[in-house]
């Protein structure tokens, strides 16, 4: 971008001096300033000077407004990102414009930085979302930086999060919990004595259909966005479920796996005999279709808020954020999901499960976490009679 500037001499009318001037590349502004000089030719040395120093960053800096910059940067990688990203984008600009007010990038110092941070935690958001808006502002600083809006990017320093911070939001559920949240389907969807068996009918099918994402979810490990564009058709868009060889396999693409990446997984056997329990005659469109109180529905957040309300009539309490209960979600059957199969499988074959990018994030959050378990696991094992071969304890008497 600062390659773009061309400093020029122009003459003032009244004015004796020569003057210099350039168009700002970044907002379009007129830029001069006064040669010192009456010659034509001092004057064109002055302004060869000048442009050298604006295009290597140095001499008076271009001053991009907020406003250009973010609408700039949206539009520059919008087109090579998915809307999750984009939005993800939007949401870190709006917290800066709502906690700092920025009006040009060079307000972005070190300072602001830190400030930045302080005051989106002071807001009650957790270090790990701070840290979610800083990679945002860093990438898009990052490329300002290479456009020659600005010569350097401020540091971000990594929050410290306490030694007793919680790594999940939630917890997984126990299979008794599991078992209350099907029941409680059936109350917070009421059938009357006195209705009508068409009525009846359609209450029916509403439980049944958040009875089978229920099942679904706690089954396959599926993210709720995933699990509702999960469909049957091999030529769709969304997540696609292949049981045509030996082994069935979901087949997710770039757009709709969250690494970005074609990818084929492995589906855990209960899940797909799960699957496979469905008739070949409905084995059409999408495979979860949760039946609301105005029809089936598809939105990801109004389906989460529906299993919610499910996991509050089940009384199943998962985490505590500032006074406030929160209740059972459908990712907290994830990680039941993943509780459960970190048990039988080692961290890498979890890792495909789980559909994590890095099996860092499958160890951090679903290995070793589970003392109660690990436990009783050792407990068992040293009840067990030693192996052949193993070395037994010698528990007799000298001299017995």
């Amino acid at each position: 971008m600062s390659d773009e500037i061309n400093v020029r001499v122009v003459r003032r009318k009244s004015e004796k001096n020569l003057y210099l001037r350039y168009i700002d590349p970044v907002d379009g502004r007129r830029r001069e300033k006064n040669s010192g000089t009456t010659s034509e030719k001092a004057a064109q040395r002055a302004a060869g000077e000048w442009q050298a120093e604006l295009r290597a960053g140095r001499g008076v800096k271009i001053t991009a407004k907020w406003s250009v910059f973010t609408e700039a940067y949206e539009s520059a990688v919008g087109p090579s990102l998915r809307d999750r990203t984009l939005s993800s984008i939007a949401t870190a600009f709006n917290a800066a414009e709502k906690h700092m007010q920025p009006d040009t990038l060079a307000r972005i110092t070190p300072q602001w930085v830190t400030r930045f941070q302080q005051r989106v935690l002071d807001s009650g958001c957790a270090a790990s979302t701070v840290e979610s808006y800083c990679r945002h502002l860093r990438a898009a600083l990052n490329w300002a930086r290479e456009q020659g809006w600005i010569t350097t990017v401020p540091k971000f320093p990594k929050l410290k999060q306490a030694r007793s911070a919680k790594l999940m939001k939630g917890r997984p559920i126990t299979g008794e919990e599991f078992d209350r949240m099907l029941i409680a389907v059936d109350e917070e969807i009421p059938i009357g004595e006195n209705w009508k068996p068409e009525r009846v009918s359609k209450a029916n099918a509403r439980r049944d259909s958040i009875k089978f994402l229920i099942n679904g979810l706690w089954l396959s490990g599926l993210r709720l966005g995933e699990a509702l564009s999960l469909t049957w058709d091999q030529w769709a868009d969304g997540i696609r479920v292949d049981l045509s060889g030996k082994y069935a396999k979901l087949l997710i693409a770039a757009e709709d796996e969250k690494g970005g990446k074609d990818r084929v997984y492995p589906m855990t056997p209960d899940f797909a005999e799960f699957l496979q329990a469905v008739s070949e005659e409905s084995r059409q469109g999408f495979v979860f279709r949760p039946i609301l109180s105005r029809g089936e529905c598809r939105r990801v957040d109004t389906v989460s808020k529906a299993i919610c309300a499910v996991g509050e009539r089940a009384g199943i309490k998962v985490d505590e954020n500032s006074g406030d209960v929160v209740y059972a979600s459908a990712h907290d059957l994830r990680r039941a999901f993943g509780a459960r199969w970190s048990r039988k499988v080692n961290s890498m074959v979890l890792k495909e499960l789980m559909r994590h990018a890095s099996v860092t994030t499958t160890e951090k959050y679903y290995v070793g976490i589970q003392s109660d378990e690990t436990s009783a696991l050792l407990a068992g094992l040293m009840a067990n009679k030693p192996a052949e071969g193993e070395r037994k304890p010698n528990t007799a008497r000298k001299g017995e």
